[in-house]
């Protein structure tokens, strides 16, 4: 049996002499002579770029009235994009929510679009990929789609299920992706989230021990390469100490480096040698214990360089020390981490300089125009190669390593296929049964109890409780709510918002008052991009009002004798300002609801909470991270408002 260094030897030559030929076809689509050339590195920097298409208006331009801004969803492949794949020859495109309708809506829209790449000069078919980490970070119709919850419940799961869950689900998602035409996941997330206010990260991390975050990371890139779906290992260096969102900025790491070997990248580490995972996504931080170098911003300011540019951080750690061989492809290079301090031509040059394979959204085609600067995002690219700042021989060393990912992953008889065989494809794998019966034991096996419950307050449901208040952060979860605690009790479901709950609740003649709270509001990687920023940060109520009717509603129901419960769908760390509050605090990690077949809106999670609720026994998942108690305190007035 061959040694696992040996191994990847052979694996990493044979990829390297099939890759080669891409390589050559694409120096020799240009024959020889000067502009032959160049055409030649044209459409080797074009394989290095990855594109969203998640909104383009063909009939509009750019102007100060719209202010770039579009809003036609991509559902169909426009003729203008459909050319530009063509023309370009560009490597990959990412798909978002935004984009996928239905299962026969994006088989043909994937199919479409490995078409129009089938077309281009050296006729690479594309890498299509997804954001689908679970939990909230899931693109693909839910309605369809059987969804999971993210990593943070499959932490909670660890101590009785160890890597079950990590591994099922990823497996369930790949099944999935592969059958509706995608071949690159951008999951799984392996940030250690050290940081409780970390707005990005948080529960898209699996815990708070580097330990177990690779165990389970290592689980989910296995099960996604074994369903031939390439896994992509994120954020590189390490994105759970910060506590700024790199879309809207520039986030700084300040542990030492043997804090960053114990904690940051000691997952890495571990996928690197135990799962090899086709891609590392590099993180748009600054880490100055692993590279303290500056860098001129386009303001002329001298800042940290970001890891994204760094070749310290992607060439010497990443490649060299710690030996990885995959495919380097940066986080969205629209981020406000570097947009906000480079231009996208400068990006793009320096994260290929820094040592990355693949520039991931370098810029937004949304008008016709944009696609002309795109033409000038490679011939800037091109350039710097002619004049040295770019080292040709490495451009071919990467475009080989992503022809090596391509001939691995990219289903060439999915693409082969008719369109009624990949819908049948698809309607295997998304109709499966045992795909909604796993979702429904990961939400069960991961509610955990964050604080030692009241005494005798379970089950919470008992058989004299007549009437039940939730207090919901919007209608749809309250809906979702209310259905599921239906089907668990007879008592009547009364539902109050936020605006309406101290008013009501004096009054109340309810038995149980349940708060469900989900803050922090979603980041911009939930909702799916930087254009949803104008939705962020949003709550019905600014936090510290909205937080006061949550102690003021449970302080009333409290001192009137009611059953109190608190329950974190999102963060579990913010229990910790209502620890005296409520007799019993509990942590979904989710909070997802879809609208069904019979309309309404369901959920796992929801059953899962209703079963929880309506138990004598406590919630069986186990907090993986630390939450801080006694931040709490009961409002004086309480009884009067």
């Amino acid at each position: 049996m061959m040694s696992p260094s040996l191994l990847r030897l052979v694996r990493r030559s044979a990829a390297l002499v099939s890759a080669t030929a891409l390589v050559s076809s694409l120096s020799a689509c240009g024959g020889e002579g000067g502009d032959q050339h160049a055409q030649a590195l044209r459409d080797k920097i074009a394989q290095k770029i990855m594109l969203d298409i998640r909104y383009f208006c063909p009939d509009q331009q750019r102007t100060e009235e719209n202010q770039g801004h579009c809003a036609e969803p991509v559902t169909r492949l426009p003729g203008a994009l459909r050319q530009m794949i063509t023309e370009t020859g560009i490597g990959g495109i990412i798909l978002f929510a935004d984009n996928l309708e239905s299962a026969e809506q994006i088989i043909a829209l994937n199919g479409d679009l490995q078409a129009a790449a089938a077309s281009s000069r050296s006729g690479s078919p594309l890498l299509i990929g997804i954001d689908q980490e679970g939990g909230r970070v899931h693109r693909l119709p839910r309605a369809e789609a059987t969804a999971f919850a993210g990593n943070m419940a499959i932490g909670a799961t660890y101590p009785r299920h160890g890597e079950h869950f990590a591994a099922e689900t990823a497996a369930a998602m790949a099944e999935q992706l592969r059958g509706l035409g995608f071949n690159v996941n951008f999951a799984p997330t392996v940030d250690v989230n050290s940081n409780p206010q970390n707005p990005v990260i948080n529960v898209r991390s699996y815990s708070e021990n580097p330990e177990v975050v690779a165990e389970l990371g290592v689980a989910a890139i296995r099960a996604f390469q074994a369903q031939q779906v390439a896994a992509t290992v994120k954020h590189f260096p390490g994105h759970g100490d910060t506590s700024v969102d790199s879309h809207t900025g520039l986030p700084r790491v300040e542990r030492s480096l043997q804090q960053a070997r114990a904690i940051d990248l000691l997952p890495f580490a571990r996928a690197f040698d135990q799962a090899q995972p086709a891609l590392t996504m590099t993180a748009h931080i600054q880490y100055p214990a692993l590279d303290d170098t500056t860098i001129t911003s386009q303001d002329g300011e001298q800042i940290v360089v970001p890891a994204t540019l760094s070749r310290r951080i992607l060439t010497d750690l990443l490649r060299g020390e710690m030996g990885y061989e995959g495919v380097i492809v940066t986080d969205s290079l629209g981020m406000a981490g570097i947009s906000d301090y480079f231009s996208t031509e400068e990006a793009v040059v320096n994260t290929f300089a820094a040592g990355a394979d693949i520039a991931l959204m370098p810029l937004k085609i949304r008008f016709p125009e944009d696609i002309a600067r795109l033409h000038r995002i490679i011939d800037h690219a091109v350039a710097a190669v002619q004049r040295g700042q770019l080292s040709e021989a490495e451009i071919d060393t990467s475009v080989a390593r992503i022809a090596a990912l391509k001939q691995r992953y990219i289903d060439s008889g999915w693409i082969a296929a008719s369109a009624a065989e990949r819908q049948q494809m698809a309607e295997r794998v998304l109709s499966k049964p045992e795909h909604a019966r796993l979702a429904d034991a990961l939400a069960s096996a991961a509610v955990s109890v964050i604080y030692p419950p009241a005494a005798n307050i379970l089950p919470v449901l008992s058989a004299d409780v007549k009437k039940i208040q939730v207090l919901a952060p919007s209608p749809a979860v309250g809906e979702a709510y209310r259905l599921a605690l239906q089907a668990v009790t007879e008592a009547s479901v009364e539902m109050l918002d936020a605006h309406n709950a101290l008013a009501n609740l004096p009054a109340s003649d309810a038995d149980v008052l349940i708060v469900a709270s989900i803050v922090p509001g979603e980041s911009a990687v939930e909702l799916g991009g930087m254009e949803d920023l104008n939705q962020l940060n949003r709550p019905p109520l600014p936090l510290e009002e909205l937080y006061d009717v949550y102690r003021r509603s449970l302080a009333i129901a409290r001192q009137r004798g009611q059953k109190t419960v608190f329950v974190s769908m999102r963060s579990p760390y913010e229990a910790a300002a209502f620890q005296r509050l409520a007799d019993l605090h509990l942590a979904t990690f989710d909070y997802k609801a879809f609208i069904g077949d019979d309309d309404v809106f369901q959920g796992p999670i929801y059953r899962a909470l209703a079963a929880a609720l309506a138990s004598d026994r406590a919630p069986v998942g186990s907090l993986p991270v630390t939450v801080q108690s006694g931040l709490d305190a009961i409002p004086e007035d309480a009884s009067e408002s």
